[in-house]
């Protein structure tokens, strides 16, 4: 095997590889293009990462160029498929997608070694078989996993060998690791060296497949065992105690994805072929045949939530997850209603056609046809409209914590049209949308002028009363930065007589979506000081100026007054209910 890789085409695309995505790195570094355009950022990192990767695990001597006229056009797939994520990423300064990123990552990986396999089986004039399928995507798992291990120990040793040159005091190698021109290089070709030893020794890869596989094999009927118990005592329990743990659609779906998995990786031969002895051989054949009540139950769990509460990232993919789990499941019993013991004639048929449909819906996922975030904020912006959740009670942040753009473009339809008639909701709204990761926005956020704080502030009964000394200490002590930005937040200057002595005395409030915070400022002949004041906000107003501007103010006596014995004072909490 060693003599049929391409060794200096593996270094020389390895290397390609560092210097591309060092490029790349120095424009996210420096905010240059296309760092600058997530849509051609996105987009070139995905072609680079994809292609070269697939590229290694797979190439040969005899096959470079089949290997390449497949991988080449599903790798710019993949890349434009990285474009329209980096579309979503926009207004790159209010917006912080980087869920979706993760989840683009995680199904371009799932997508890629199952495209690989089946390409692996096309360049190889093989008919595509279950059985060789299975072999193809352990091997190709084992052996990327081996590279990164091998990846990682070798920059763990740079890194001691960089330690103890500092020791003493020889700098020059810890500096020489914190270049990108070295470190990035020297990691892709690290990949691309441990491509060749790996797949230089693949009876190693097949070894540990083995090793694992017969651990699978022990495991299974002990997973089925549990698998019909649970069955069989649903009948006396019901479904509404597994509903009251708040995550029983997950726990059954995690049940019946793991049953899958341990009864493919142990039935993949021939129909004729048994693993186990006939008693374990029909525990597993049932436990198998009752796999689709799984898919009803969790189905059942699934419809619940989203009728009570609409569709969500997550719901959309318990559904796709669900239905992709029915898909074997029904596909597997129809096998053993028409095959009995020889089911697994069925079972390989399924098996290639739902890898497919896997590959398909990886890639679906990451497309405007299947945008989890606009089906997300569709159905609940329905919910809304329709009057089953109030305007107060309607979950805002979830639009700017999960929906990436699609949330906020909702969110920015809804503020105008709630903008004089829920002017709380429509500041909650304007709160929300600060994206702390964006380095233009950190920088903006840390120039903040007095001039733009007094625009931004609120002042009761106007301006005038309050000092410029005053309005700069109060500027003074807030720090404004990327967590906490000028347009998270509202400001107020109160002016009132707070201890009737007919002087006004100066409170400061400062409101965001997640806190209100006031101080009393007092002039001590030398300089401004606050004090700290507590605050009982039963009904959690979240904005105040609505309030103020109607001279909605008053002076509220409290209801006992402190008690003081001596130099001791006693004072009755204003959140106890009398």
């Amino acid at each position: 095997m060693d003599n049929q890789l391409p060794k200096p085409f593996i270094f020389v695309l390895s290397l390609v590889q560092g210097i591309v995505l060092t490029l790349l790195y120095r424009s996210v570094e420096n905010q240059l293009w296309p760092a600058t355009e997530p849509v051609w950022l996105f987009s070139l990192v995905t072609f680079t990462i994809s292609f070269v990767l697939l590229t290694l695990l797979a190439v040969e001597q005899a096959n470079i160029k089949k290997l390449l006229s497949y991988l080449l056009p599903f790798s710019l797939l993949l890349s434009l498929l990285g474009a329209y994520i980096g579309a979503q990423q926009y207004p790159i300064a209010l917006v912080n997608n980087d869920a979706l990123t993760a989840i683009f990552i995680f199904t371009a990986l799932i997508a890629s070694f199952k495209a690989l396999m089946y390409i692996q089986q096309l360049i190889g004039n093989e008919a595509i078989s279950y059985s060789q399928l299975f072999k193809l995507s352990w091997r190709n798992f084992i052996l990327f996993a081996e590279c990164w291990l091998f990846v990682l120990i070798f920059w763990g040793i740079l890194q001691l060998g960089a330690a103890l040159f500092n020791a003493l005091e020889i700098t020059f190698f810890s500096e020489l690791l914190k270049k990108d021109w070295f470190w990035i290089p020297t990691l892709t070709l690290a990949f691309g060296f441990a491509t060749v030893i790996f797949r230089g020794v693949m009876h190693i890869e097949d070894n540990i497949s083995f090793l694992l596989q017969t651990l699978i094999k022990f495991l299974l009927p002990v997973l089925t065992v549990i698998s019909l118990g649970f069955l069989a005592t649903l009948p006396f329990t019901g479904l509404d105690k597994l509903w009251q743990t708040g995550s029983g659609s997950s726990l059954v779906l995690w049940l019946q994805v793991l049953t899958l998995f341990f009864v493919n990786t142990v039935y993949q031969y021939a129909a004729d072929q048994r693993p186990y002895k006939i008693v374990i051989h029909r525990l597993v054949f049932f436990g198998i045949a009752l796999l689709p009540i799984y898919s009803v139950i969790a189905a059942y769990g699934i419809w619940l939530r989203v009728e009570q509460y609409g569709i969500t990232v997550g719901r959309c993919w318990a559904i796709l997850v669900c239905l992709l789990l029915a898909c074997f499941s029904f596909g597997y019993l129809v096998g053993i209603v028409k095959k009995r013991d020889a089911w697994q004639q069925v079972q390989s048929k399924v098996n290639i056609v739902m890898g497919v449909v896997i590959l398909i819906f990886m890639l679906l996922v990451n497309s405007p046809i299947l945008n989890f975030q606009r089906l997300s904020t569709e159905s609940q912006i329905a919910r809304l409209n329709e009057g089953d959740v109030s305007i107060e009670e309607f979950d805002y942040y979830y639009f700017s914590s999960n929906l990436g753009r699609q949330g906020y473009l909702a969110m920015q339809k809804l503020q105008a049209q709630i903008q004089s008639t829920h002017p709380e909701q429509a500041m909650i709204i304007e709160r929300m949308y600060v994206n702390p990761d964006n380095p233009e926005f950190e920088a903006l956020a840390e120039q903040t002028s007095i001039t733009e704080f007094v625009t931004h502030s609120t002042f009761w009964p106007r301006q005038q009363v309050f000092s410029d000394e005053l309005i700069q200490a109060v500027f003074e002590s807030l720090h404004f930065n990327r967590w906490t930005p000028l347009k998270s937040h509202s400001f107020y200057f109160i002016a009132i007589d707070l201890n009737q002595d007919e002087q006004l005395d100066y409170v400061f409030i400062d409101e965001s979506n997640h806190s209100t915070e006031a101080n009393l400022w007092l002039h001590d002949g030398t300089q401004w000081q606050s004090k700290y004041m507590t605050i009982d906000n039963p009904e959690q107003i979240k904005l105040l100026k609505t309030l103020i501007d109607a001279d909605n103010i008053e002076v509220a006596q409290p209801k006992y007054n402190d008690l003081k014995i001596g130099d001791v004072l006693f004072k009755v909490r204003s959140d106890i209910d009398y």
